[in-house]
């Protein structure tokens, strides 16, 4: 992975599609090899699936899939195409026709696990064929998209907490020659092994959390890419792109690059100030007055154990200006990651609306600590930073009017109910952030749902592709939750504090050019 070595700024891969392939794209190709751009991989199935239903405005999730089916000799995308592409687009007032979830099965197609047997083996579960062809055609897609018309570097980006469907997407994502992949919230040790075995289309497993199992029992979703398509996408060897671990501590630094497995090729050390999901602070929690998880010292990272780990890192959360990226080198980084400063700018995926709002905050002088407040709103756990916008799910009245409802399940958990008379348990599913009575009808405690917020739809909404949901009398789109980092520093310099558009190539410039800029 020499490539990484010149690598000064890797564009973060937010949310559900504001690192979408056009910003990636956009950032690649502005300095190919310096700077990175980089997809999320997080809901591409349920994305394109909406897309597809708004009429594929401009073509461009035909034209992929059709490039996957020809590349391969599939009907992988036709398929897709067929099934959900809507000529002209659906109604505005109608909903959209959701994504299959990612419900796991034991091989009988039930939902019913036995009680576990003496020798303990681990248990297989599967997902749907049709479910695992659309994670995989989705994630070549959004690579191949962001791939054309430059020699520039594409990453993608998965959050751990997503387990499931994140070996099929990084798969499709490999099909399309995907040049590193990043993940975070979570452990992801084994995943860079899991990578190299699909260079291969050897048979990986991802092991799954499953709640309330015996001791010793365990469960695992086997992928084998020889059982697709009748083998079609097995040909040929594919290229392994370099894997990069997301870390707050040294830590976990130190273990993964010891790791029993495959180390990651390098780490980005990500602050408590960055966006979307953040490490939880450790030691007990303890929160303000406002009920923000508050860090210390002690969730400072060691950068001299770092350096020792002896790979290359990218510092990210706060580096947000010339300056601060100077700084980052020096302390040994190869360069930074940015998320904040480019989901403002006009190449993102991020609802216009919404850029506007943000900057209508900026203009009128409101502070970074009153516009971006860290929460416990995301059903993982973990802490989630909140833009304070009107009308969104950081408004409680709006958080407090909305019908929750679990109709994608990306955060999901699986459990298993009590046992029956004959040992055996149901297997279901079940999110905080859904029904109450649900959620604790699953074995769930209520307290556990308090505050908790839909990210699957609230993100989908950020980007424009929200559900359409009847309410008093009419229709409206499910409301929309917007991240951001702590620090707004680099987007009130280039907005000019909230004044002016910019672009992409406006960040990297920023970041990497010796430039003085007065605001």
């Amino acid at each position: 992975m020499d490539f990484l070595k010149n690598v000064r700024l890797i564009q973060g891969g937010m949310g559900v599609y504001v690192s979408h392939w056009r910003l990636a794209q956009a950032v690649a190709r502005e300095r190919p090899g310096t700077a990175v751009g980089t997809v999320s991989g997080t809901g591409l199935d349920v994305v394109y699936v909406r897309l597809l239903q708004l009429g594929d405005p401009g073509g461009h999730v035909r034209s992929a899939m059709h490039a996957l089916d020809q590349q391969y000799g599939v009907t992988i995308g036709k398929k897709i195409v067929d099934q959900y592409f809507i000529e002209g687009g659906k109604e505005p007032d109608a909903k959209f026709r959701n994504a299959p979830q990612h419900i796991v099965r034991p091989e009988n197609g039930g939902n019913t696990i036995p009680a576990p047997g003496e020798n303990k083996a681990s248990t297989p579960l599967y997902l749907d064929e049709a479910v695992t062809e659309l994670l995989i055609a989705t994630g070549f897609a959004e690579v191949w998209l962001a791939k054309q018309g430059h020699q520039g570097k594409i990453f993608m980006n998965f959050l751990k907490k997503v387990e499931l469907p994140l070996i099929y997407t990084l798969y499709g994502a490999m099909l399309a020659g995907v040049d590193g992949v990043i993940v975070g919230a979570g452990n992801p040790d084994g995943l860079p092994a899991d990578r190299t075995l699909l260079t291969q289309h050897q048979t990986v497993s991802t092991s799954l959390q499953v709640l309330y199992r015996e001791a010793g029992e365990s469960f695992h979703v086997p992928f084998d890419p020889h059982l697709v398509a009748d083998g079609r996408l097995t040909e040929k060897p594919l290229r392994p792109p370099a894997f990069l671990a997301i870390v707050s501590l040294e830590n976990l630094v130190q273990a993964l690059a010891k790791s029993q497995t495959e180390a990651p090729d390098g780490f980005i050390i990500e602050h408590h100030t960055a966006g979307g999901h953040n490490a939880p602070p450790q030691g007990p929690l303890v929160k303000d007055s406002e009920g923000q998880p508050q860090y210390s010292a002690e969730d400072e990272p060691d950068l001299a154990a770092i350096r020792d780990a002896g790979l290359p890192f990218w510092m990210a959360g706060g580096y947000s200006n010339h300056a601060q990226y100077k700084q980052a080198l020096a302390f040994g980084a190869t360069g930074v990651q940015i998320g904040s400063n480019f989901a403002l700018s006009q190449d993102s995926g991020l609802k216009p609306a919404y850029k506007s709002a943000i900057l209508d905050e900026i203009k009128k002088g409101t502070a970074d600590a009153d516009l971006v407040k860290t929460t416990m709103f995301s059903p993982t756990g973990f802490p989630f930073k909140v833009a304070q916008l009107a009308g969104t799910l950081a408004d409680e009245s709006v958080y407090e009017d909305r019908m929750r409802v679990c109709d994608i399940g990306l955060l999901q958990q699986r459990g298993l109910s009590k046992p029956a008379e004959d040992g055996s348990r149901r297997l279901f599913m079940r999110c905080s952030a859904a029904p109450v009575n649900g959620f604790v009808s699953k074995r769930g405690l209520e307290f556990n749902t308090e505050e908790r917020r839909c990210l699957c739809n609230g993100l989908l909404s950020t980007v424009g592709l929200g559900q359409i949901v009847k309410k008093n009398g009419g229709t409206e789109e499910e409301p929309a939750i917007v991240t951001l980092g702590n620090n707004l520093d680099g987007i009130r310099r280039l907005s000019r504090n909230g004044q002016a558009q910019y672009w992409a190539k406006d960040v990297i410039a920023d970041i990497l050019d010796d430039v003085r800029t007065s605001v």
